[in-house]
């Protein structure tokens, strides 16, 4: 019963899709696109036309593109006492003349369901990364744009492991800059829940029985593979973050890079609303690199 649970609980949980970028007076244009193994995602273009673009993958289950909801969570399961509206930031990208494509990764919000119809942690969501910057280099606007990565916690896992495969992002030429905010994944999480390691590895077992991945498995490993500037961005107040991983991944990258704690409030969520709120680190990152004519190299 235990393993179940907490089998269910990293991975079967699914937040909806709550806000719209008109409700923020913002031009968009609702897309979908296929993934390899045939996966319809569903997003917005929010602010079209502009020539250069950043691409958000947000953090899984508990929230979709439009960000982080109460509404259809138990009361144990509702870590804000609001919404935090993913649009808030994305209209300062849209000021700073960023085309934005907002997504929902598989299994989540609008996009449809894969085969297992739940979230594997990033191992099959990195193919969703990958045809989210197929879209775009696809696309007539925008093929020849520079695109920035905003990546948001399981966003930060599937953009690590779309790396070191066929036509993973390392090849990609038009990615000039990424972002990873709270790297995290689900082993760690029910660590810093004081879940005992008997029930993990049991809550894994179970999950592999009916079809689905180890979720302790750690992104980490590609993290040497990322070939383009990187800055990390973690609230050292998040009771579940294992900072000891945080800054493992930071050390792995290879590439020029920046570290920053933030010292917010003692939720995980504190960061997410703090990206929403704050969001100018990133504009200022993107700002350095997301250029045509600045190509982003390895430190």
């Amino acid at each position: 019963m235990f393993s179940r649970f907490f089998a269910n609980l990293v991975t079967k949980t699914r937040a909806p899709l709550f806000d719209t970028p008109a409700n923020w007076g913002l031009a968009y244009e609702d897309v979908e696109f296929k993934t390899a193994d045939g996966v319809t995602l569903r997003g917005w273009l929010v602010n079209p036309g502009q020539d250069k673009v950043i691409i958000q993958s947000h953090f899984g289950l508990f929230s979709s593109r439009a960000g982080y909801t109460n509404e259809g969570k138990p009361i144990g399961m509702r870590a804000w006492p609001t919404d935090i509206p993913f649009l808030k930031h994305i209209q300062k990208f849209a000021e700073e003349g960023y085309t934005t494509l907002a997504y929902d990764l598989r299994n989540c919000g609008d996009s449809d369901k894969d085969s297992l119809g739940f979230s594997s942690d990033g191992q099959a969501e990195y193919q969703d990364v990958l045809a989210a910057v197929s879209f775009i280099t696809s696309h007539p606007d925008y093929k020849d744009a520079p695109i920035g990565m905003l990546n948001i916690c399981m966003g930060s896992s599937s953009m690590t492991l779309a790396h070191g495969v066929e036509g993973g992002l390392e090849q990609v030429d038009n990615i000039k800059a990424h972002v990873v905010v709270q790297p995290l994944n689900s082993g760690m999480w029910l660590e810093q829940m004081r879940v005992p390691g008997f029930m993990i590895r049991g809550a894994v077992k179970y999950n592999m029985r009916r079809g689905g991945v180890d979720f302790t498995k750690k992104p980490i490993v590609k993290a040497h593979l990322i070939n383009k500037p990187t800055i990390v961005i973690q609230n050292k107040n998040d009771p579940f973050a294992d900072m000891d991983y945080v800054q493992s991944y930071y050390n792995t990258l290879k590439v020029e890079k920046e570290m920053v704690w933030t010292d917010k409030g003692k939720t995980r969520i504190d960061g997410y609303a703090d990206l929403t709120e704050r969001p100018e680190k990133v504009i200022e990152w993107f700002g350095k690199y997301v250029h045509a004519d600045q190509p982003a190299t390895p430190a």
